[in-house]
């Protein structure tokens, strides 16, 4: 699989350069979204992934691997470099180390779950896709990569809705 550039915490920031994030509201607590995110299902109730297993074992800290694929021929291995949990507040960021989709040059993910004030949570997802070819391969693939996003954002929504 052909190696990604690693990606640093601090260009996961809303409004940068192909940096796309949404954010959404639960009712259920920062626990319950936390234990859903490092469950051994992950993300399952996202359709454009067909599966997402651990290849690190418990307990998880940065250091921690992944496989994400997402279909026949097309998977990643991830790498979390930071890992963060509290009772108010939960983190965890990975970039991509290695990636069978072709074009892509860094490609980087962070969860954040936040406690709101008077019950339930605030499930933010950071992603951050930079594809070869500099700006103009990114102004191209800019329209797919929303709606890659719209359709986490959807499936997402719907999940973390339910039963609320």
């Amino acid at each position: 699989m052909p190696s990604l550039r690693p990606v640093a915490s601090s260009e996961l920031v809303a409004g940068a350069p192909g940096v796309i994030e949404f954010s959404v509201r639960s009712a259920r607590s920062v626990d319950w979204v936390w234990d859903e995110l490092t469950s051994d299902d992950p993300l399952h109730w996202c359709k454009a992934l067909r599966s997402v297993r651990w290849t690190s074992p418990r307990p998880f800290a940065a250091g921690t691997t992944r496989r994400v694929v997402l279909g026949p021929g097309v998977s990643a291995d991830e790498i979390f470099y930071s890992w963060e949990e509290s009772e108010q507040r939960c983190e965890m960021a990975f970039y991509v180390q290695t990636a069978t989709a072709p074009g892509l040059s860094r490609l980087a993910e962070r969860y954040r779950v936040v406690a709101q004030p008077g019950g339930g949570s605030v499930f933010t997802w950071t992603l951050l896709v930079e594809p070869i070819g500099g700006p103009i391969a990114a102004r191209l693939a800019a329209p797919a990569l929303k709606l890659a996003a719209a359709s986490l954002r959807r499936d997402t929504e719907k999940f973390f809705s339910r039963g609320s």
